[in-house]
């Protein structure tokens, strides 16, 4: 900076100490023309000084250029720094910069976007924004994301398909919570008799299909910095993944929910339902039976449904892992270049069928059970008579006033405190059977 720049500038700050007063006296009630024209005369020298100041900067830019040799670049030193000659970054050179950012600024000590703004930059830190649900951890949000994105949004999350309501089965209302229909459970009996003998006497017996709701339920808190920042619609994508969680968690419960505690009892795990020993029928390698051997154990299921007066209709339908399916789908007549002996199953579940009855192929039924790490069921289920009583869909609700327990223990998120929200997902539902009858399953190694 030039001497004469410095005292320039002095003398407009000695004039600018003095101003306040001047207009003071200039809009007093018994101001004189005097006052007034005192106060514009500063003014006016305020002015030239400050045109006297920036003249003064060009000649020393001017002058700093002469200074160099004639093949250096013209770069005026007192000029803000200016964006790369790439104006437009697309979003991998957009995340780059922004980790390339996030290190340097750590050995600088400064935030990320301060980094880019001093390295010229700063249009693209204009574009990026900080979101954080509470903790700045990458994982939860803590990172630097677009405002926009050419992908239009976020990208959901891989969800197992549900399964258990598409294989239709009766839906019942729980009427506060509970359904109870007394059933039949032994019948009477009769037998023909001599003349003169006692007639056989009997007595029926009955219990209950008893169902109480249970709650499915999940909560996300979000900061509204997040709804607000956040690529896309966060508050979409948290209502939309909540509703694939509980349709989940209701999918795993209604097959092989334990019970145990608040939760469901799966139809597969219920007292009294059939079961057959696959080894009975598969006598040679367990993990790869014969077409024969597969025959005789897919009949013991059919004649287990026929031998309790349960006959076929279009309702019975085979419940199995996409290991199972895959398997029976692969197998071929002779050897590994015959004919696919079941061309009927489609090993992802479309139109899948096995010995006339419809499939239900399910990622829910696992694959890994047993001392051998392999084991997984197959049932053959009648779903005319398995109940789903619902006593509420999946309901949505928001609330920016309550305060959360996160873990039980006691830490708590007080929302309206800490500038936040939640968005609760819930449904209240239970799994029966008419008879334990319709459902007959089989521990399988393949």
């Amino acid at each position: 900076m030039s001497t004469l720049i410095s005292k320039l500038r002095a003398r407009l700050q000695d004039k600018s100490a003095a101003l306040d007063t001047l207009a003071e006296k200039a809009a007093a009630d018994n101001a004189t023309a005097e006052d007034i024209k005192a106060y514009d005369d500063a003014i006016a020298e305020l002015e030239r000084i400050n045109e006297q100041i920036e003249r003064e900067e060009k000649a020393t830019a001017i002058r700093a250029k002469l200074s160099k040799p004639a093949d250096a670049p013209a770069v005026d030193p007192t000029a803000p720094k200016t964006e790369p000659v790439l104006k437009e970054f697309n979003l991998d050179q957009q995340l780059s910069l922004a980790a390339a950012a996030i290190v340097v600024g750590k050995t600088r000590g400064e935030h990320p976007l301060k980094v880019l703004a001093d390295d010229g930059y700063g249009k693209l830190a204009d574009q990026l924004k900080t979101k954080a649900v509470n903790t700045l951890v990458s994982s939860e949000g803590g990172l630097l994301v677009p405002t926009s994105t050419p992908q239009g949004g976020i990208m959901e999350l891989l969800r197992k398909q549900s399964t258990f309501i598409d294989a239709g089965p009766v839906r019942v209302p729980l009427i506060g919570g509970r359904y109870n229909q007394p059933r039949g459970l032994a019948g009477a009996t009769a037998s023909y008799v001599a003349e003169g003998a006692l007639k056989p006497v009997s007595t029926p017996t009955f219990d209950s299909i008893s169902m109480v709701a249970k709650k499915l339920a999940g909560i996300v808190p979000l900061t509204n910095e997040a709804r607000m920042w956040t690529v896309g619609d966060i508050e979409a994508y948290v209502r939309t993944d909540l509703r694939s969680a509980l349709a989940l968690t209701l999918d795993l419960n209604a097959w092989l929910g334990t019970g145990a505690g608040a939760s469901p009892l799966g139809i597969l795990n219920k007292v009294g339902v059939q079961t057959v020993t696959a080894s009975t029928y598969i006598t040679g390698t367990i993990t790869a039976p014969t077409l024969a051997e597969l025959d005789l154990l897919a009949n013991a299921f059919i004649l287990k449904m026929t031998a309790a007066n349960l006959y076929s209709t279009g309702n019975w339908k085979w419940v199995m892992p996409y290991r199972t399916a895959l398997r029976l789908s692969s197998m071929r007549v002779g050897d590994s270049d015959g004919q696919l002996a079941f061309p009927e199953m489609n090993p992802l579940g479309n139109g899948s069928s096995w010995k006339g009855f419809p499939v239900v192929i399910t990622a829910q039924i696992p694959t890994t059970g047993g001392g051998t790490t392999d084991e997984t069921t197959l049932a053959l289920v009648d779903f005319g008579h398995v109940l789903y009583g619902e006593e509420e869909g999946i309901t949505m609700k928001m609330s920016d006033q309550a305060t959360l327990d996160v873990d039980g223990e006691g830490t708590l998120i007080h929302l309206w405190q800490q500038n936040m929200f939640a968005i609760l997902a819930e449904s209240m539902h239970d799994f029966g059977l008419r008879t334990v009858l319709a459902v007959v399953k089989s521990t399988i190694r393949f």
